[in-house]
């Protein structure tokens, strides 16, 4: 009887195995609905440093970020970041071998992240172009299985935007906005666009506003599979998809303009959505109704995903804002936690890890550096320079440039940025990195100010003082 029993535990184990193994990677633009980011690696070791250089002599172009979020996968026990670019291309790299595996060129900028899944155990790279196109690769090689053009094109069709897709069951779900200038097709949509993932023919199709449309999150709930999209005017949609023909269940007009995609937990017995925007607003909604929860304010914008992680049994959503502080507060109530300031505007959405068995948090902020804190607490761990942008200014909200992932390997960590220098960075989060820089506290700071002064005012003031009177002397002589 115990041999059956230990038989029958092993099935259970082998099952729960297999059904995990079938369990998109990278099904949406930040992993999960919690947008938290990170990725597992079992067996593998701890992650090198490396930094992929390949676009920093490309000229930027306004609206359109250097580098994607990566999406991350382990693909024959090697974990892959996939990124879209400014060049067109779509690059997989290993990053344990720290080389590039294969690039797929498109017709048009890439302007939001890839995404992962598995057709008859393969995986599957998701991605879409301003070219109007939606592509699937192999994520081993590279080989195209299909690309379907969701627009068609006309002599008087100005720029397209298409979002990161979504994997939700074996359908795929892109946003997109399309502006024909012609007069009597002079129209500004934004549609939610369904495909079957495996081979790319269309579902449907969904008007759910009339201008760009950000990347869709997607949720089971109560047996139904709900995708949510938020307007860049503040239209939030709540759209099922579970039958052959969508239906809008809810809406919610967000008091500003929103750049990023919603973020999903529970909490406090409920399904919550949490959407940051313009101005710093970030609100909580029943993600079932659409009621709103709570709302509260940062110091500025909110212009990316904000996460959602659990810290001793709370759910806990972060924000980072351009008032340059990342900003905590209890997913269920709305209780601000903690807020930390860093040394430049966050314009990155934050992932969410484990670093040595303890809750961490990854950003990046515009003073070129990333930084790693307790999620608990918001101290400052680490931070690394991650280089200088390649276009000589930056205008808020233009674009949402790429954000931190991390790979968790063998009881260690790494950020996977694609920065805004052109370079993609693979930074150890406890190992040797020769980009890691001081952190400094706030007394630190303090203290480095009064040095400063301290030799200005002993040192360089009267030198400069004395020397201005030698030269006077020596004009009166």
């Amino acid at each position: 009887m115990r041999g059956l029993a230990a038989l029958a535990g092993a099935a259970l184990l082998l099952a729960a195995a297999v059904a995990a193994l079938a369990e998109p990677p990278w099904p949406m633009v930040r992993r999960e609905a919690s947008a938290r980011a990170a990725l597992g690696c079992p067996g593998g070791a701890p992650l090198p440093e490396w930094h992929y250089a390949r676009l920093t002599d490309r000229k930027y172009r306004p609206g359109v970020p250097v580098w994607t979020s990566p999406a991350l996968a382990v693909v024959d026990g090697t974990p892959l970041a996939f990124l879209g670019g400014c060049d067109h291309a779509l690059t997989a790299l290993d990053l344990a071998a720290k080389e590039r595996r294969w690039s797929r060129m498109t017709n048009g900028p890439i302007l939001d992240a890839p995404v992962v899944g598995l057709v008859r155990d393969e995986p599957i790279v998701y991605f879409s172009s301003a070219d109007r196109s939606v592509y699937a690769c192999l994520a081993r090689d590279g080989t195209r299985l299909w690309s379907r053009e969701l627009v068609a094109p006309t002599t008087t069709l100005g720029d397209s935007r298409f979002s990161s897709p979504l994997l939700i069951g074996d359908l795929l779900v892109v946003s997109g906005f399309t502006h024909d200038k012609a007069l009597p097709r002079s129209r500004q949509t934004g549609r939610l666009y369904g495909l079957a993932a495996e081979t790319g023919i269309r579902r449907f199709e969904v008007e759910v506003s009339q201008g760009p449309v950000g990347s869709p999150a997607g949720r089971v709930i109560d047996g139904r599979s709900l995708v949510f999209a938020a307007a860049q005017k503040g239209l939030l949609s709540c759209v099922d998809v579970t039958e052959r023909r969508p239906s809008i269940r809810w809406r919610y007009q967000m008091p500003h303009e929103v750049l990023g995609a919603p973020c999903l937990a529970a909490a406090g017995g409920r399904e919550l959505l949490f959407l940051g925007s313009k101005y710093g607003n970030l609100v909580a909604l029943d993600a079932r109704t659409g009621g709103e929860v709570w709302k509260r304010m940062a110091g500025n914008w909110i212009d990316n995903t904000v996460c959602a992680g659990e810290i001793g049994g709370r759910t806990v959503v972060y924000a980072g804002s351009h008032d340059y502080k990342v900003h905590a507060f209890d997913a269920g109530s709305g209780e601000p936690l903690f807020t930390r300031a860093l040394g430049g505007e966050v314009f990155a959405a934050p992932a969410f890890f484990s670093r040595g068995g303890r809750p961490a948090l990854a950003v990046a902020c515009l003073d070129n550096h990333a930084y790693v804190l307790d999620a608990s607490t918001g101290e400052v761990l680490t931070s690394y320079f991650t280089g200088t942008p390649i276009w000589d200014k930056v205008a808020k909200g233009d674009v949402q440039w790429g954000s931190p992932a991390v790979v968790e390997a063998a009881g260690d960590e790494a950020l996977v940025l694609g920065s805004y220098s052109g370079t993609v960075y693979v930074l150890p989060v406890t190992g040797e990195c020769s980009l890691r820089t001081r952190t400094w506290s706030p007394a630190s700071l303090w203290l480095g100010l009064l040095w400063t002064a301290g030799a200005f005012l002993l040192v360089v003031l009267p030198a400069t003082l004395l020397l201005s009177r030698r030269r006077g002397d020596r004009r009166g002589a």
